[in-house]
């Protein structure tokens, strides 16, 4: 009889150590771990590393909230016009600023213009002034009815100069009557280059982000530029074009409809996820 109670007991120590066992093996494999000392799962070879930009890594500089409606910005400009948040047109992409102008000049001097101006944040407004700095800038636009006319101009984008010395934006972003979109470069010696060009499409979204390192030398700054996702090659075939910049005290954002008096009409440009940030993946939509 004792022997038998022994084997018993021994038996039941065993049963009761092989079910915890598996109730180990199986709270590992429903947490995604395994306990130390058990062997883990097969490694899979090592993915080849992508050539695309990576997603959103951190929080940007500066991003457009339409939930607070324009206090993001540093200011608008209605000459004549209104900044209003709406629902997505396209149904995509939930609110979104609106930028809207009769077309209707207020005097023969003033051209029309609705635009956005600069970025505001809590620690008062970001504006791009030192030498060497890079940040990138995304954003989507969206655009009708958008009136152009051939010879004429309508700015969509600019990054605008300002201060003692301020001339013509570095770089705009310009809608030309012959249905195509370009983005504009203007040297120090107001010599403009056309970096970009594309067909121009209504009523549908684009996403842009363009990257740049802040100088006032032509051989120190640089442009570069991607829309809807993928890279573009830049004049001279240059995935990375030198520029210079930085003009004037300090150059910064605008976005929306300014344009040459030859054109005429309403025009309504919208704006969505707008960003600034240190990094693509920090800004692109």
């Amino acid at each position: 009889m004792k022997r038998t109670s022994t084997h018993l007991l021994l038996w039941a120590v065993a049963l009761l150590a092989g079910v915890g066992l598996v109730g180990i093996r199986t709270v590992a494999s429903a947490e995604g771990g395994t306990p130390p000392g058990a062997p883990g799962p097969t490694t899979a070879a090592p993915a080849a590393p992508s050539s695309a930009p990576p997603a959103h890594r951190a929080a940007p500089l500066w991003r457009a909230d339409p939930a607070t409606g324009t206090k993001p910005f540093e200011g608008v400009e209605t000459k004549p016009g209104q900044v209003s948040v709406v629902d997505d047109p396209a149904g995509r992409y939930g609110k979104t600023y609106a930028l809207h102008t009769s077309g209707h000049k207020l005097d023969d001097a003033t051209r029309v213009r609705v635009e956005t101006r600069g970025q505001r944040t809590s620690g008062g407004p970001l504006r791009f002034a030192k030498e060497g700095d890079v940040f990138y800038i995304g954003w989507r636009s969206m655009w009708g009815p958008l009136p152009t006319r051939k010879g004429d101009w309508v700015t969509l984008w600019q990054l605008k100069d300002y201060g003692s010395g301020a001339a013509t934006p570095p770089l705009s972003l310009r809608a030309r009557g012959d249905g195509t979109v370009d983005l504009e470069y203007c040297d120090p010696k107001l010599k403009t280059t056309t970096l970009w060009h594309t067909g121009l499409k209504l009523n549908s979204w684009h996403s842009f982000v363009v990257g740049l390192k802040i100088s006032k030398d032509p051989a120190k700054g640089w442009v570069k530029l991607w829309h809807n996702g993928a890279a573009q090659k830049l004049a001279g075939n240059a995935a990375q074009y030198r520029a210079a910049t930085l003009r004037a005290g300090w150059v910064t954002d605008k976005w929306g409809v300014y344009r040459s008096d030859g054109v005429t009409g309403a025009a309504t440009a919208y704006l969505n996820d707008a960003a600034v940030g240190r990094a693509y993946g920090d800004v692109a939509p």
